[in-house]
């Protein structure tokens, strides 16, 4: 539970069922809270999320304030569109971001819930409070990978034309060499000049 594809597969359980009716929540107008029939736009999105384990604001502008921004580029399954009508801060409309330029949302013109691909939310955003698990596991490899990007390796150099190894690390595709395996190479000459606090170095 508490993945993104948790969120889309709820959404999708209410296509050709759920009727949109303003101001119907999950817990209102006699719904079954496992299964509402009637839905508006912000509660579909509650809905969905409260489903899949999360607890999120409800009404368009409530969801707007909790949300932060996200490029185009970076919009996942589960994050959420808004649609701004009628000046600043007149949030009236949202749906979940379903993949592939698709977006589900319940919505008043087809009176329901609908998958397809529409350029009507202008607004890209991903609410605050929400940390799903397949995001924790994607940041989990990352940080793993950063890990072993900058692990300490053993390499062969020739310096005045002597074969000898250093410690090197490895990041941004990048070989570095650390100061203390020069100067344990004898190679260079390091001290701390303590009236100026900066580290000497000097070529032998």
């Amino acid at each position: 539970m508490k993945t993104r594809q948790d969120i889309l597969n709820y959404a999708k359980s209410l296509i050709n069922y759920a009727n949109y009716k303003m101001g119907a929540k999950w817990h209102t107008h006699n719904n079954n809270p496992a299964k509402p029939k009637l839905l508006d736009c912000s509660g579909f999105v509650v809905w969905c999320y409260k489903m899949a384990g999360f607890k999120v604001a409800d009404g368009t502008y409530m969801q707007w304030q909790t949300s932060e921004e996200v490029n185009y580029k970076e919009l996942k399954v589960g994050d959420i569109g808004i649609k701004e009508s009628g000046g600043v801060g007149k949030y009236n409309h949202i749906g979940i971001y379903a993949g592939s330029g698709q977006w589900i949302h319940c919505n008043y013109s087809r009176n329901g819930v609908t998958l397809e691909k529409t350029d009507i939310f202008k607004y890209y955003r991903r609410f605050n409070n929400v940390v799903f698990e397949d995001d924790k596991q994607s940041k989990s490899n990352s940080n793993k990978k950063k890990e072993d990007d900058e692990m300490i390796q053993q390499k062969e150099f020739i310096v005045n034309n002597k074969k000898i190894n250093l410690d090197t690390i490895f990041k941004d595709n990048k070989n570095y060499v650390s100061l203390q395996s020069l100067k344990d190479a004898n190679v260079l000459n390091a001290s701390y000049d303590k009236e100026k606090k900066i580290a000497v170095i000097t070529s032998k």
